[in-house]
């Protein structure tokens, strides 16, 4: 596979050796590895150097050339051609030179070239960058210093070569010449406009397509909104579901949680001790009590026994004193041989 690569790069480059021609640099430029200049530098020409030219991309733009012991690429607009004895400026000549059109093979060329440089072990990064940009190398863009410097030399060149005894020569080219020049300045400024209207319609879809960019990234900053608001108010009403389903059970426990709590209230109240019992009022009751008349005694004696037998009615109020003086205090109580109860008719003490 190398021997065949070899020899195709063999094959590609033995025509442009036979048909290089002589060249001039116009002005101090790099020579580089691949026809841009985003390849790496192989070395630096300076101006008014000489230079073997083997060929140009088509398109013109950039052209295969040999300086001192390297190979490499210039730009069309640093280089004067040898034409019919004198130098000419190579962009203005491309259609009376005819310059032959040579390929670009990275591969090839660098194995052919660069096989020693340090860059060479990235190849094919390199071949990946000229598959990319290859459509610009066949864009002519004059540098307008480079120009006017191209043409000058041209100038002189056909100036020097009608001092030398070819004056009608040296007038035929100079007026070909400008009038190739005109027709090349016409033809560059056409380029030129056309290239600044291309330019404006990709910035105008630079443009479109940001906006664009902006609109979907605001869209999706919306969608995310809604999904977290969505989101929330979901688990919202799952943890609202969660707190109704509990509710019965939380209500069932807190009741039986008070119930506990006020059986526990009742039991810590103190108790009240037989030494501690409350006084009576020495007012009335409301409603004396009525004593509990016990049932004759049929069997033994006559009723007089009966109500002799029937239990003393209680005290309704504590013994008031006699008015007499000292002394027991005298108790209201029923009497003792029958008859009305105390304070009614038929007897009994009153009470004072």
């Amino acid at each position: 596979m190398r021997l065949r690569s070899i020899l195709f790069a063999a094959l590609l480059l033995a025509p442009t050796a036979a048909l290089a021609a002589p060249g001039i640099v116009t002005v101090s430029t790099g020579l580089r590895a691949g026809p841009g200049t985003g390849f790496p530098l192989v070395d630096r020409i300076p101006g008014g150097a000489r230079v073997n030219i083997h060929g140009c991309l088509r398109g013109n733009a950039w052209c295969d050339v040999s300086f001192s012991d390297d190979r490499g690429w210039v730009s069309s607009q640093y280089l004067e051609y040898l034409y019919r004895n004198h130098y000419v400026y190579l962009p203005d000549y491309f259609d009376e030179i005819d310059v032959p059109v040579v390929p670009f093979v990275l591969t090839s060329y660098w194995s052919s070239y660069y096989a020693g440089r340090p860059w060479y072990h990235r190849h094919a990064y390199w071949n990946n960058y000229w598959t990319s940009h290859e459509r610009f190398a066949t864009r002519m863009t004059l540098d307008p210093g480079a120009a006017r410097i191209g043409r000058a030399a041209t100038r002189d060149a056909a100036i020097a070569l009608e001092r030398q005894g070819v004056r009608g020569k040296g007038a035929a080219a100079i007026s070909g010449r400008d009038a190739t020049t005109s027709r090349h300045d016409a033809a560059i400024a056409t380029r030129d406009a056309a290239i600044a209207r291309r330019d404006a319609a990709m910035a105008r879809g630079d443009a479109a397509i940001t906006k664009h960019d902006a609109a979907i990234t605001k869209r999706d900053a919306a969608v995310t909104a809604d999904r977290t608001r969505a989101s929330r108010s979901e688990r919202i009403a799952h943890e609202r579901t969660n707190v109704q389903s509990r509710n019965p059970r939380d209500a069932q426990a807190r009741m039986m949680h008070e119930q506990a709590a006020s059986r526990a209230a009742v039991r810590a109240q103190p108790m009240a001790r037989a030494h501690e019992a409350p006084r009576v009022s020495a007012a009335p009751a409301a409603r004396p009590a009525t004593p509990h008349v016990a049932q004759p005694n049929v069997s033994h004696g006559s009723p007089t026994n009966a109500r002799a037998q029937m239990p003393a009615p209680r005290a309704a109020a504590p013994a008031m004193p006699h008015p007499g003086g000292g002394g027991a205090p005298h108790v209201n109580a029923a009497p003792r041989g029958g008859g009305a109860p105390a304070g009614g008719p038929g007897g009994g003490h009153q009470k004072h």
